[in-house]
């Protein structure tokens, strides 16, 4: 597996020339995009040197900026600590301040951002309230390099203040500048439609300024560039970044001319067209070796490499690589090297050279280590996992498919940002180590520690749509490590010790240089040379030695016991009794070659059954149902049967046996858009005989709530006029739902004191303050739901205002509400079916708002069925002890029956026919498209 390409010049976030690269598994291109960074300022100096006077302080300050200008950043750093210990007596407070910035700055060329952010903060104390210039550039700096350590509160919290320093003094320049970097902090957090917000800021602020660096005007444009990149609008990504390239070509400013090469290489690499990204790749050095900076070389010979090995040039890769690897090492960059390192194993493991691959994920894994870097180790780790599952050694890979899950885990628990990496594709490579380590397990019979992992891969998978969740306390906890897995793990980090240990003192002799080396140090480097040539063969000796072979025998016996993991299902376990022993959950998890099928319950460890049905098989099943569905086709139930027979027949006696009444479901993948009801055992639908509630893992540890007692609603529609806008490169058009103003009324009706909004009435200005005053909030209007585009995602407002899954998340307090219902959602609006992580995410996102359960449409719904189905469904509500799933059971077989009415009207986003016409509403197009998200019991 390859890991990431990187961009060049303007990391994803970042200072101009402060390259944030990030690497992940299977060649993930990451923009490359640039802080707005203020310069350090060498005026005092150059008058020092115009009087012909420097002190001894000012001369180590002029040899240390001299070192950083030639990418000497370790002597550049030695230099200054020794001005700095001089100034503290010779010099004013005022002098230290701007060598705690130049330090600051050289430890974030090495990517030391901790170190950063500690000179920074040294710094801002040597000013005070009279110096707002000098205090907003250390801000300024600060929040870039907390943006960087993943700290985006912080990061913010300092780029306030640096804009309102800026702006206190009519900084303008300053002023554009922070609000790049602001918009680099929702970047950072995937939050795309909030960064171009933004960027849109910052680039009307440098139009109102005159003489603006030509740097600063190509950067924001570059910067644009890289969020439509990530949002996948690749032409607009590549049109803002050729506008970016004329702009530096203009001022014939080399340095950005080939970061933004480099940066078009990304795109064209992101858009499969290989041979365009290496030649853009090829300009970028080309200009970097002109411009003698060694750095940049390397970090594009690396993109460059990756490009190579996609076209299965290999040999030439790893040629390239070589030299990118080399000249970062003497530069000392440690997780540029571990990068390379990383992205050498994943050209060796395309050729099949193991041995090789395992080599160079160990030399990448040991820096991971030695530099606390998490979140690259997850990903060395998962790439090593699947190093052993390719040579068929599943115990091995699973051990170290549960280290990287057990690391991404821990992160996400953090709630920490990742900055500097493309999230979506970020999160979709570490999904699939939970997919594979699911696999694995499943084909072990590892059932509960499968089940585990099953919960874990749809907290990611809904991370995928909205950013970083939350899952339970129990996915807090990651997946049980068997002891055996721990001792396997043990003796590989001895072996990943040797490696630290033995680069550090290579290291070490290396500076001091060969030519100076005594006797002892020359041995001492043979046998430190003899000790990493034995590492050349660490995957031979590990696989076969009698310690690991042991440890993998032990395994077997202890995942027959399953004892750890064990303990972890107990609290399910509790939780489906505490339900009287009639709920089960199903997992079903979509694979390649099978559909894998986990059924828990309140008595016996999970069941697994293994369906053999292929993945584009059942897709196309899965499509047909849908479109009949969506059509009212006559052979629904034809093709419902079809699917009831992979995903329930084979469970149906365990079913029968433990007496469920609830089904509470996981769906995986495609699963997720055909409603569990619709589907049809031959004589009646599955809502006919089962309650089924879609859940989370967030709702999984809190799977029932009490019954309502005091329903409060505030119930709003959007019922006449007209809207169409632009999103993306989307254009929708909604009119108002004529029954949607008649169901609010019949809500209003059925529970007194109810909060009613109509069209312009209902707005996100009247609503969003009052959602914390009542239990049960409903909404009659449209909302989308686009796959992979939560930016394009939205509940549109009676007044025609938007609210945007972003601002769900970020802005509603939903934390009083049992139950918010969105009465004509819809999913997947005129594209294909994506995996559904848009569906998993609209119940994570309520739920990380506050609410309990979630009530949403799987399609565009029936304006008058829809009706009568939530009258219905609230009517059941009311009734004592009658919970959420039974009382939308209730109403849709209310609908099947014929019992609750039968007009209609336009659809709810399509056309049924004229007005007023009289149809059934029996087939499951009316009835089914509601399901329940969360806790619904």
């Amino acid at each position: 597996m390859a890991t990431a390409i990187r961009l060049s010049g303007l990391p994803r976030a970042a200072v101009v020339g402060l390259l944030m690269l990030c690497w992940v598994a299977s060649g993930c291109n990451l923009p490359l995009t640039a802080d707005n960074a203020d310069y350090p300022d060498d005026s005092a100096a150059q008058a020092a040197a115009g009087n012909g006077w420097f002190s001894q302080a000012q001369r180590l300050r002029d040899l240390g900026y001299r070192e950083y200008q030639a990418q000497n950043y370790e002597q550049a750093l030695n230099y200054y600590r020794q001005a700095l210990d001089l100034a503290a007596a010779t010099e004013p407070a005022e002098f230290s301040g701007d060598l705690f910035y130049k330090i600051g700055r050289t430890h974030l060329k090495l990517q030391q951002f901790a170190q950063a952010a500690a000179a920074f903060d040294n710094g801002l104390k040597q000013y005070d309230s009279g110096q707002p210039h000098q205090l907003a550039i250390l801000h300024n700096m600060l929040g870039t390099t907390y943006r960087k350590l993943g700290s985006i509160d912080q990061a913010r919290e300092h780029l306030d203040q640096a804009l309102a320093l800026r702006r206190s003094v009519a900084d303008g320049l300053g002023e554009a500048r922070t609000l790049g970097n602001l918009g680099l902090t929702y970047l950072a957090q995937g939050r795309y439609a909030k960064a171009l917000a933004i960027y849109r800021q910052a680039q009307q602020r440098f139009s109102e300024l005159q003489d603006v660096p030509v740097h600063d005007a190509g950067t924001i444009l570059s910067n644009i560039s890289s969020v439509y990149a990530e949002m996948g609008q690749y032409a607009k990504a590549l049109a803002y970044q050729q506008q970016a390239l004329a702009i530096f070509q203009s001022a014939d400013d080399q340095a950005d001319i080939a970061a933004a090469y480099h940066n078009l290489g990304y795109i064209y690499a992101e858009q499969n067209d290989r041979q365009a990204a290496i030649a853009a790749f090829e300009r970028a050095i080309a200009i970097r070796t002109q411009l003698e900076d060694r750095f940049g070389v390397a970090e594009t010979r690396n993109n460059l490499g990756l490009a190579l090995s996609d076209q299965q040039n290999h040999k030439q890769a790893l040629a390239v690589l070589a030299s990118a690897l080399e000249v970062l090492q003497q530069l000392g960059t440690r997780k540029q090297v571990g990068a390379t390192y990383d992205s050498i194993g994943s050209v060796y493991a395309r050729t099949g050279d193991l041995e090789a691959a395992f080599n160079a994920y160990l030399q990448a894994l040991a820096i991971w280590r030695e530099t606390d870097d998490r979140d690259n180790a997850r990903i060395t780790l998962g790439n090593i996992g699947a190093l052993f599952e390719r040579n068929n050694q599943q115990s091995l890979a699973i051990a170290f498919y549960k280290q990287s899950v057990n690391i991404s885990e821990r992160i996400r628990n953090e709630l920490k940002a990742m900055p500097e990496q493309d999230q979506k594709a970020y999160l979709a490579r570490v999904q699939g180590f939970y997919r594979s380590l699911a696999d694995l397990l499943l084909r072990q019979d590892r059932v509960i520690e499968a089940q585990q992992v099953l919960d874990l891969l749809k907290v990611q998978e809904a991370a995928d749509f909205l950013g970083p969740v939350r899952g339970n306390r129990n996915t807090d906890q990651g997946v049980a490590e068997l002891p055996a897995e721990q001792d396997i793990f043990k003796n590989y980090a001895a072996l990943e010790q040797q490696a630290i240990t033995g680069a550090r003192a290579l290291a070490a002799l290396e500076q001091i240089g060969r030519d100076r080396w005594s006797p002892e140090q020359q041995q001492q480097w043979l046998a430190l040379d003899k000790q990493r040539r034995s590492l050349q063969r660490a995957f031979t000796s590990f696989v076969e030695s009698e310690e690991v072979r042991a440890l993998v025998d032990k395994l077997g016996h202890e995942a027959r016991s399953q004892m750890p993991a064990l303990a972890q299902l107990r609290p399910l376990q509790d939780n489906l009794a505490r339900l009287g022993g009639q709920a089960v959950l199903l997992y079903p998890l979509v694979l390649q070659d099978r559909l894998e099928i986990v059924l828990a319950n309140a008595l016996s460890p999970p069941l697994h059954i293994s369906v053999p049905v292929g993945r584009e098989t059942l897709n196309r099943a899965v499509a047909d149902l849908r479109s009949a569905l969506t059509r009212r086709q006559d052979d629904v139930e034809q093709r419902a049967q079809a699917l009831y027979g992979w995903l329930v027949k084979p469970i149906e006696h365990h079913l029968k046996q433990i007496g469920a009444k609830t089904i509470l479901y996981a769906p995986d993948g495609v699963l997720r858009y055909i409603p569990l009801a619709a589907l049809h055992d031959g004589r009646q639908w599955l809502a006919q005989r089962f309650n089924s509630v879609n859940i989370t893992a967030f709702s999984l540890t809190e799977l029932e709530t009490r019954p309502i007692r005091e329903p409060k609603l505030l119930a709003a529609a959007f019922a006449s006029g007209d809207y169409d806008f632009t999103l993306g490169d989307r254009h929708f058009e909604f009119a108002g739902l004529p029954f949607a103003g008649a169901e609010v009324n019949d809500l209003a009706a059925l529970y007194p004191g109810t909060l009613k909004l109509i069209d312009r009435n209902f707005s996100p200005d009247a609503v969003v303050p009052e959602l914390s005053r009542f239990n049960i909030v409903h909404f009659a209007t449209h909302a989308a739901l686009v796959s992979g585009k939560p930016d394009e995602s939205f509940i549109l407002f009676g007044n025609g205002e938007r609210v945007t899954v972003d601002q769900v998340k970020y802005e509603w307090s939903l934390r009083n509400v049992d139950l918010i219902a969105l009465s004509a959602c819809e999913t997947a609006l005129g594209s294909l079916l994506g995996q559904g992580e848009e569906i998993l995410g609209l119940g994570f996102l309520m739920e990380s708002a506050g609410a309990r359960a979630t009530l949403a449409s799987l399609w565009s719904v029936d304006d008058g069925g829809t009706q009568a189905l939530m009258s219905q469904f609230y009517r059941g509500l009311r009734q004592s002890g009658v919970s959420k799933a039974e009382a939308l059971r209730q109403a849709q077989l209310s609908l099947i029956s014929g019992a609750a009415g039968a007009q209609s009207t336009a659809g709810r986003g399509v056309q049924l026919g004229d007005a007023g016409s009289a149809v059934s509403f029996k087939h499951p197009y009316y009835w089914a498209p509601f399901i329940m998200i969360g806790n619904g019991l």
